[in-house]
């Protein structure tokens, strides 16, 4: 909003405002908080305090939106009095997508299923071929981490270091003929699919071409996550045992958290093992999209510079057993590793147009962290030997064991301008913010003379531990107080010379 607006430009205005968000980061929730500020400086009324979702809680951002929810609703009834109307419990609304399947003349499709042609995708999509998929780790250690190689023959990637790649995962088919087992589905799976739906409610992608109800499960609905409260909120409609349909709506009421999260979450039970388990769910065609969450596209770090239309990923497998003793596997990875040396995938590029300063730097890459980093260092050692500016690169790499997850370790003395000082937590090495804190002296010279920190990793404690080991490290070196140290640093994440990349 513009700064000359004047302060009772909104007096009419009444509002609330709830912000999405993760508290490892340090401008948790920043967005919404100057939003809600600037609304009242221009003389809107608050009517409901704001809300601040934490996806770090272990009821998720979910919990806090359903109470915020409901003050909105028990504020606008008691303002409405007589003239708020509830819709009952028992009435399920119309879907917003239209589903109808294609049978009377029309013939079953393959199936055969393919993804690689979809329509209806806002992104530029660009089929490419999978060249490698190497493990990077010791095949001893329990992390997997995975060297992805993709090549686009036509060479029309265009990417920069910071930018990430969107991979389209898919179920197992298995997965995918359990589900239609279950519901029934056999002899309308494989018929035509036409869906109808507002351009802003297609997924992001598109929807695959030859659509059919199996390949709307394969690719297009996440049987294999974690339901959320809005799916029980859904599915107990669609139940026609009294007993389970009682469990099921119990699970979506906000009274339940924490059964919610003893049955769900904790042991990370899947929505299609809801189903196995619920035996009379039966979810009618036209309202799938309504109760299953849509496959969203996986987010990677691009851990090259650009060349000849190749794209190179570190991805760390996800797999693990769950208290109940089931194998989990991500949705994504266990799909990459199905993948064979020429197949053919699906990706697009999402542009992040980091700016990296031009100026020395202290980089902190822990883990698969490493993947932009690297980017990063090859664009400054090509600089250097094409005998343009370069600049000196400070690296502290954090890891487990030298000889079983040192990412990329055998490529580091090769490189021009960087200095590396790596952390192996399991060989008396401390964690990262350990290494960083013992080396302060140099990281002060970088910092105190203009340089710049860019940190990826993974969030949680990490982030905030480095933050905080900054913090001292620049008190010390300028015998600053708490306020100053803090107010230093949001100047340098201003001039975008304090970078934090973390999921």
């Amino acid at each position: 909003m513009r700064r000359n607006l004047p302060p009772n430009l909104l007096e009419h205005l009444k509002f609330s405002t709830c912000g999405l968000g993760d508290s490892s980061y340090a401008m948790y929730n920043l967005a919404i908080r100057k939003l809600h500020a600037r609304l009242k400086q221009l003389g809107a009324q608050e009517f409901v305090d704001r809300a601040e979702c934490d996806e770090q809680s272990p009821e998720g951002q979910e919990a806090f939106y359903d109470s915020w929810e409901r003050l909105i609703f028990d504020a606008l009834k008691k303002k409405y009095s007589g003239k708020v109307v509830e819709i009952p419990d028992n009435v399920v609304l119309d879907p917003i997508h239209q589903i109808t399947i294609k049978q009377g003349g029309f013939k079953k499709y393959s199936t055969e299923l393919t993804a690689l042609e979809r329509q209806g995708s806002e992104k530029k999509l660009t089929t490419v071929k999978v060249d490698s998929l190497d493990r990077m780790t010791d095949p001893e250690h329990f992390q997997e981490v995975l060297h992805v190689v993709l090549s686009d023959d036509t060479q029309s990637l265009q990417y920069a270091a910071g930018d990430t790649v969107s991979l389209y995962p898919e179920n197992d088919p298995k997965d995918v003929q359990s589900f239609i087992n279950l519901q029934g589905w056999n002899d309308i799976s494989d018929y035509p699919l036409i869906i109808n739906c507002p351009d802003h409610m297609v997924p992001e992608g598109g929807w695959v071409k030859d659509l059919t109800l199996r390949s709307l499960l394969q690719y297009h609905l996440d049987v294999a996550s974690v339901p959320p409260r809005s799916f029980f909120q859904m599915a107990w409609h669609f139940a026609s045992d009294e007993r389970e349909m009682e469990k099921l709506k119990e699970l979506g009421e906000v009274e339940e958290s924490e059964q919610l999260y003893n049955y769900v979450n904790r042991p990370r039970r899947s929505i299609l093992e809801v189903i196995q388990e619920f035996f009379s769910l039966r979810i009618p065609i036209e309202q799938l999209l309504e109760v299953i969450p849509v496959i969203k596209p996986r987010l990677f770090s691009i851990c090259n510079l650009q060349r000849q239309g190749t794209v190179e990923l570190a991805v760390a497998v996800v797999e693990y057993k769950t208290i109940i003793r089931r194998l989990r596997q991500g949705l994504c990875t266990s799909w990459l590793k199905r993948q064979k040396v020429n197949n053919k995938i699906v990706v697009s590029i999402n542009q992040n147009n980091l700016k990296i300063p031009d100026t020395d730097m202290v980089l902190v890459g822990p883990g698969t962290g490493i993947a932009p980093v690297r980017a990063i260092v090859q664009l400054n050692d090509k600089m250097i030997r094409d005998g343009k500016a370069g600049h000196k690169y400070l690296l502290f790499t954090g890891h487990r064991y030298r000889e079983k997850d040192y990412l990329f370790g055998h490529e580091w003395p090769h490189m021009k301008g960087l200095r590396v000082i790596d952390s192996f937590s399991r060989q008396a090495g401390g964690y990262v913010q350990d290494t960083i804190w013992k080396n302060k002296d140099e990281v002060a010279r970088i910092l105190n003379n203009g340089g710049g920190l860019y940190l990826c990793g993974s969030s949680g404690k990490m982030p905030t531990q480095v933050r905080i080991t900054v913090e001292e490290i620049l008190k010390e070196s300028n015998n600053w107080d708490t306020e100053t140290v803090k107010a230093e640093l949001l100047k340098m994440e201003k001039e975008k010379r304090f970078i934090q990349e973390t999921w």
